[in-house]
C-alpha cells in the first residue's frame, strides 16, 4: 500500500514503484477551461498511472481547480502532483514538471486538449512492444477554431525535416524516455515559441531509436484563440525568428542549420502573405546572407515568392533537393 506524505500544498500520493509513465501539465489562466482535459486524465484506463500538473503561476482560480481535481481523484494508483513554476512560460512550467518526474517514461501534454480513455496504456504498450525505443509517437486529431479537422502526423522518417517543416515533435504527439528529455537538457525557456519545435531538434541529434503507432487517433488538439501561434505571424515575428536563431546555434549540425535556414524563407514568405513586406524582406536577407551557396539562395527566394501567395507544399515541392 502507498503512503501518504505532506508537500508544499497539499497531500501528495507516492505512487506504486510499478507506475512507469508520467503525464506533465502545464497549466496558465485555465480555470474555466482545463476541467476537460482532467476529465480525460481521471478517464485513463492505465493504473499505475501519474500525474504532475504546473501551475505557471496563474492569476485566476487555475491553483484551486487542480487541487480540488487532486484532491478527488487521486488514489493509490493514480498519483497526482500539483506543483508552482513561478518563471513564466510554457517551457519554464515543463521543467519544473520534469523536475518531479520519477518514472522512466514521460509524456507532456498540454491543458486545453483531450486524450481517449486508452491513450497512455497505447503509449506504454509501444515501449513495451519495441525494446530500446527511445521515442513513440502518434498521429493527432486537431480541431481548429473554424471546426475543421485535419491530422497532425507524426513522423519516424525524415525526421530533422519534418519536425522542422511540419510540426512531427509537437507536444502532443509523442512520449520518451525521462532520461532522454534529461540528456538533451529538457525544455529551452529562452524559446517562447516553436519551443516543442526547438527541444525536438535537439531530442533528435541524440540519435534516438524512434517508433511511430499506426491506427485511430487518441489525442485530440484543440485551438484555442489565445493561442502562442495566434492568427498571425509577423505579429510576433521575433518569437518565431529568435526560436530559429537558437535551433541553428544549439543543434551545432550543418545540415540542420541549412534547414533552419529555408524555413526563415518561409516565414519570410508568411509574413509577404500577411502584408508585412519590410519584415518579409528584412528577414530574407538574413536567409539569403548565411547561406554561400547562389543554389539555395534561389531557393529560398522562391519560396518566399510561393508561399506570399498563401499557396501550400511548398516545403513538400523543394525537398528533394536538400538531400
Amino acid at each position: 500500500m502507498s503512503s501518504l506524505h505532506k508537500n508544499n500544498i497539499g497531500m501528495k500520493l507516492v505512487e506504486d514503484s510499478a507506475c512507469r509513465l508520467t503525464v506533465v501539465v502545464p497549466v496558465y489562466n485555465r480555470a474555466g477551461r482545463v476541467g476537460p482535459t482532467l476529465d480525460s486524465l481521471e478517464a485513463q484506463t492505465l493504473r499505475p498511472l501519474r500525474i504532475v500538473l504546473v501551475d505557471n503561476d496563474s492569476t485566476d482560480d487555475t491553483l484551486r481547480v487542480l487541487l480540488d481535481w487532486k484532491s478527488r481523484v487521486e488514489g493509490p494508483s493514480f498519483a497526482v502532483t500539483v506543483v508552482v513554476e513561478k518563471q513564466p512560460g510554457a517551457a519554464a512550467a515543463r521543467n519544473r514538471g520534469l523536475a518531479e518526474v520519477t518514472t522512466p517514461f514521460t509524456m507532456f501534454f498540454d491543458s486545453d486538449d483531450l486524450m481517449a480513455p486508452g491513450h497512455c496504456r497505447r503509449a506504454l504498450s509501444g515501449f513495451d512492444d519495441n525494446r530500446g525505443a527511445d521515442i513513440v509517437g502518434w498521429d493527432c486529431s486537431m480541431l481548429s477554431l473554424a471546426g475543421r479537422r485535419n491530422i497532425g502526423r507524426f513522423s519516424d522518417r525524415d525526421v530533422l525535416w519534418n519536425n522542422l517543416f511540419y510540426g512531427s515533435m509537437a507536444t502532443q504527439r509523442y512520449a520518451a524516455r525521462t532520461a532522454l528529455f534529461r540528456q538533451a537538457g529538457g525544455w529551452n525557456p529562452e524559446c517562447r515559441g516553436w519551443d516543442d519545435v526547438e527541444l525536438g531538434a535537439r531530442l533528435l541529434g541524440l540519435s534516438p531509436k524512434i517508433v511511430k503507432l499506426h491506427g485511430s487517433q487518441t489525442v485530440e488538439i484543440v485551438a484555442s484563440a489565445d493561442s502562442i501561434t495566434g492568427d498571425s505571424f509577423s505579429a510576433k515575428a521575433s518569437v518565431w525568428e529568435h526560436a530559429l536563431d537558437l535551433m541553428e546555434t544549439l543543434c551545432g549540425n550543418p545540415r540542420v542549420a541549412r534547414y533552419v535556414n529555408f524555413r526563415r524563407a518561409i516565414l519570410a514568405g508568411d509574413y509577404r502573405r500577411e502584408r508585412a513586406v519590410d519584415d518579409s524582406r528584412r528577414l530574407l536577407g538574413v536567409a539569403l546572407s548565411k547561406e554561400p551557396s547562389r543554389f539555395f539562395r534561389m531557393l529560398a527566394r522562391l519560396a518566399v515568392g510561393y508561399r506570399g501567395t498563401g499557396l501550400p507544399g511548398i516545403s513538400r515541392i523543394l525537398r528533394p533537393f536538400f538531400g
